[in-house]
């Protein structure tokens, strides 16, 4: 690295959509791990998670139907890897509000999302929407929104993610000043354009949008497009420290190919017990059926 420059590794898991074990097609967390660990060997890592989380499989429903003291492996796993933060998508509650909330109970990060607020104080329901990493005096702070969709909650509900990131942005800008920010993204991309034809991203540096629409632009703001499928993206961010500042020299980033890499066996063994009672209760369910 030349002298005076800074690297900042930011890895993001996209749509694990419940992977536990290891399903037909799953997303292999185990493999993930392994790069995720390698990475971090050589440099400073913000590990993140955007997209849909803890449904979308199996095993996912077979937790969300057991007792609420049961932990839910992923979770396990994920905290396990130490994940720094993920978004909310509406679609992580259509197993249940109590599922939801066991997940988000077990968590030892965030979750985060600027536009799903409390119906009486309009704030965001669950905690700050957004989280400030730094390291070597580089503040990069990481937001979230989640789908423009109502949900049928009775002190829930999801605002405009147009005016909930403004506010949230000036909020962060005012109390924060960070030097980099990373917009997690759900839902349709165009909820955040105005009547002017603006994309609503003022001060966000780099969006990362689950959504498909392709062709729309800022000047100040990289999108990256993620896939519907599960999928692992490594982005790079360089700065050059300046006296009083730092100044961002770029962004590069790459999709893994995870099935390259060995699994890591440590991590495995944490959950052994746990596949092996789904494994059992799949089985007696299909003798049954």
């Amino acid at each position: 690295m030349k002298k005076g420059l800074i690297n900042i590794h930011i890895i993001t898991t996209n749509n694990i959509k419940g992977a536990m074990f290891q399903e037909n097609n799953a997303f292999n967390i185990y493999k993930a791990a392994t790069y995720i660990k390698l990475a971090r060997q050589s440099g400073q890592v913000l590990l993140i998670n955007n997209g849909q989380l803890i449904t979308g499989s199996p095993v996912s429903e077979y937790y969300a139907g057991l007792k609420e003291y049961k932990r839910i492996p992923l979770i396990s796993l994920m905290n396990l890897l130490k994940y720094n933060a993920t978004n909310i998508t509406i679609k992580d509650f259509s197993l249940g509000f109590n599922y939801f909330n066991r997940a988000h109970a077990m968590s030892e990060f965030p979750f985060l999302s600027c536009n799903i607020l409390n119906e009486s104080t309009k704030e965001p329901y669950f905690n700050t929407p957004y989280i400030i990493h730094q390291y070597k005096g580089i503040k990069i702070g990481v937001i979230a929104l989640s789908e423009a969709v109502q949900i049928d909650h009775e002190t829930m509900i999801v605002s405009n993610p147009k005016e909930s990131i403004k506010t949230w942005m000036r909020y962060m800008y005012d109390n924060e000043s960070p030097d980099y920010v990373i917009a997690l993204h759900n839902g349709q991309i165009t909820d955040l354009i105005t009547s002017e034809e603006i994309l609503c991203v003022e001060g966000i540096h780099l969006l990362l949008t689950n959504n498909k629409a392709q062709g729309i632009e800022h000047e100040y703001t990289e999108i990256i497009h993620l896939p519907e499928s599960s999928s692992l993206l490594h982005i790079k961010l360089m700065f050059k420290e300046r006296t009083n500042s730092f100044e961002n020299k770029g962004c590069s980033y790459e999709f893994i190919d995870v099935s390259r890499y060995e699994e890591d066996y440590l991590l495995k063994e944490t959950i052994y017990y746990e596949e092996k009672e789904y494994l059992l209760a799949r089985k007696k369910k299909i003798l049954s059926d």
